[in-house]
């Protein structure tokens, strides 16, 4: 299942209308695309992720070589990038065009907003002002965080995920992508789930784990998934909006997000020639 979780979110780290994913995808605020990206093994436990990763193609292989070749389950930023090439993945640098004209676009309003070059506190103290008017700037509806939870005929559960996300985010956050718990969880004895949206709600809330604890109480995996989205509704000090999707542990999928647009997602059985279109409508 780890192979299949890896490959099928390979694929989207190399599309090139995927701004949110991969290499050369929306940048932080200083212009550098850092990457997150986590692997989960649902027999054994084990995980592995990164965070903060810069010039790596495929930061979910990455992820999978700190799970199978470390001790640990999250390196970031230098380390990330020096293990990564231990390994043998090169250093690459690319530029999706439109992320990059849209970074150059926040920029430049950013820059003309603050009006305080060179002054660097008085600069990150007015960065909250610019994120409150453009609230966490969001790419199309169809970029975001690909998130994958399998399972095979056996019971072997796997999740996986990868982003670059937030777009102009203060350069070293890591979101819950790379969280184990926060971003993804899988356990074979009860399922997997996997988050996207706002990482900060994700973390705070442990929302992957969440689902897998409801799930293992009794709920249905679309239950369970509700039931976690409804608790992030409470009072809470981050803004935005955040998904989960899970598999149980029987095969049975279920979503819910707290996204007005909804949230959508695919399913697939090996007895189906393609993938179901699922949305998961607010709640």
């Amino acid at each position: 299942m780890l192979d299949a979780v890896e490959a099928g979110i390979r694929l989207v780290e190399d599309d090139p209308k995927v701004l949110s994913v991969g290499l050369g995808g929306l940048p932080n605020l200083n212009g550098e695309v850092e990457l997150d990206a986590a692997v989960m093994d649902g027999e054994s436990l084990k995980a592995g992720a990164v965070g903060a990763l810069k010039e790596i193609r495929h930061p979910i292989s990455v992820a999978r070589k700190v799970m199978e070749l470390t001790p640990h389950v999250l390196l970031v930023g230098e380390g990330a990038l020096s293990f990564a090439q231990t390994c043998g993945f090169r250093r690459e640098q690319a530029w999706k065009p439109e992320a990059q004209e849209r970074w150059r676009k926040s920029r430049a309003e950013l820059d003309s907003t603050t009006k305080l070059h060179g002054q660097n506190d008085a600069y990150l103290d007015r960065i909250g002002e610019f994120s409150a008017k453009f609230p966490f700037p969001r790419p199309p509806a169809s970029c975001d965080t690909v998130s994958a939870v399998a399972i095979d005929r056996r019971g072997k559960l796997a999740a996986g995920n990868s982003t670059t996300r937030l777009f102009m985010k203060l350069p070293g956050r890591v979101g819950d992508s790379p969280i184990i718990g926060a971003g993804l969880y899988a356990d074979n004895r009860v399922g997997g789930a996997a988050a996207t949206g706002i990482g900060e709600i994700a973390v705070v809330y442990c929302l992957s784990k969440r689902v897998c604890d409801l799930m293992a109480g009794g709920l249905k995996p679309h239950e369970a998934c509700q039931t976690a989205i409804d608790e992030t509704r409470l009072p809470r000090g981050y803004p935005g909006e955040v998904s989960v999707m899970a598999l149980g542990k029987n095969g049975n999928p279920g979503a819910a997000t707290s996204r007005q647009e909804g949230f959508a997602y695919a399913y697939q059985r090996e007895d189906m020639a393609q993938p179901l279109a699922l949305r998961a409508p607010l709640l």
